[in-house]
């Protein structure tokens, strides 16, 4: 059993340094600094996710991301807490986010500082998220979300154009970019993270002013974003995007797809050897 516990521990210690962010540049593109972030994501604390807030806070910067929206359902303690942890170990900016999911539309909110009430009509939920300083995002919508929207087409600051479900139904991409057509809105790429999967998928690049949380919202109100979706197709203000396809790296951390680096297999092995000699010990 000491030999199965010791292994664990070396597992933990390979995982911990595994996990450490991954060293990258600070891009600049035609004066504005460029930011990653994931505008919906949903934690295991007060919402219906599986990770913790301040595990998605390490996760998070793991991926490259310079900014998260922790957007629980009907609640925003998940991201004031996330926002707490982030702050106290110098990580990504966290911007406290809620998604109000009624049906026929959900509607991400980010820059709030108090829940918005979802049992209000849309319309009155968009303008209680501006009242609040904050910015009203179309979550993943798609063809059947388009009536209940159809009242707010013109307050809207931004639509998701990218989400994991244009991966997995190719009918569902024409939808979204349809739909950001209409709008006019800012181009928003989002994971919808509720565990499995990749927090970071479909990021959203900001080209923003100051890197701050209000920097990051004045951007999408100016409509400064890039995204890089399914097939390498990429969305969002033309002249950003002019900048991030001259430059070619935006592209290149559009891929969350990272490899298992040796640490992290050496983790798992001695994880498993350990757990089993732990398991053996037991029985015996």
């Amino acid at each position: 059993m000491r030999v199965g516990a010791g292994l664990i521990v070396m597992a933990i210690v390979a995982g911990t340094f595994a996990d450490r962010p991954r060293p990258r540049e600070e891009i600049t593109l035609g004066g504005y600094r460029v930011l990653a972030a994931d505008f919906h994501t949903h934690s295991s604390t007060w919402s219906d996710g599986s990770v913790t807030p301040w595990g998605m806070v390490i996760d998070a910067r793991y991926q490259g991301l310079d900014a998260i929206a922790i957007t629980g359902h009907r609640q925003t303690l998940d991201a004031k807490w996330g926002r707490w942890f982030s702050t106290k170990i110098g990580g990504p900016i966290v911007l406290v986010g809620e998604e109000l999911p009624e049906i026929p539309h959900h509607v991400v909110a980010v820059g709030i500082h108090t829940t918005v009430d979802s049992a209000l009509p849309v319309r009155e939920q968009i303008d209680e998220i501006h009242r609040q300083g904050g910015i009203a995002i179309a979550a993943h919508p798609g063809q059947f979300f388009w009536p209940g929207f159809a009242p707010v087409m013109t307050t809207l600051d931004g639509t998701e154009v990218c989400h994991p479900a244009t991966f997995d139904y190719p009918q569902f991409r024409p939808e979204l970019e349809e739909f950001n057509r209409r709008t006019g809105a800012a181009a928003i790429g989002s994971s919808d993270f509720h565990g499995p999967g990749r927090l970071g998928m479909c990021r959203t690049f900001l080209f923003v002013r100051e890197v701050s949380a209000a920097g990051i919202l004045e951007a999408i109100r100016a409509k400064r974003t890039v995204v890089y979706g399914r097939d390498e197709q990429v969305y969002g203000d033309p002249e950003m995007v002019r900048l991030a396809e001259a430059d070619g790296r935006l592209r290149q951390r559009a891929n969350t797809d990272y490899p298992m680096s040796v640490l992290d297999r050496l983790s798992q092995l001695l994880g498993i050897v350990g757990f089993a000699l732990l398991v053996r010990g037991v029985r015996l």
